[in-house]
């Protein structure tokens, strides 16, 4: 199954769903989709994720594709870039600390892609909470 996972957005109860059910997760946007018509820059932006980022001497980027890794689940990434594309596999030889991942787990969650194309008044979606079953 493939879901919005990130950070920003961790999914936490649809993963414990697919996991007693058997079904691998695979993320795409984990890191948030900038520069798309669907994505935002609040991955990239997060403040909790630029400290760790620091204090290891990696990227922002590179410390979501290790949590969302570390998570069991695997990674859409996206990137014509060959730097970049060397920098999102450069995230094995290191581990996010319990410390770390508690505090990523801190992060307060929003969704990325909230599907305002899909409300309208004369819609089967009147609203958001009508379009999404669980949290927003």
């Amino acid at each position: 199954m493939k879901v919005e996972v990130n950070p920003v957005w961790q999914q936490k109860k649809l993963r414990e769903f697919c996991e007693k059910k058997g079904i691998h997760v695979t993320a795409y946007s984990p890191l948030g989709a900038r520069g798309t018509l669907w994505g935002t820059n609040q991955v990239i932006d997060c403040e909790t994720l630029k400290e760790i980022a620091d204090a290891k001497g990696k990227t922002v980027a590179q410390v979501c594709l290790r949590w969302v890794y570390e998570q069991g689940v695997s990674v859409l990434v996206k990137s014509f870039n060959k730097e970049r594309i060397k920098e999102n596999l450069d995230i094995f030889d290191w581990m996010l600390s319990p410390e770390e991942s508690q505090k990523i787990d801190q992060v307060p969650q929003r969704r990325g892609y909230l599907g305002l194309h899909f409300i309208s008044d004369q819609g089967p979606y009147k609203s958001i909470e009508e379009f999404w079953d669980e949290e927003i």
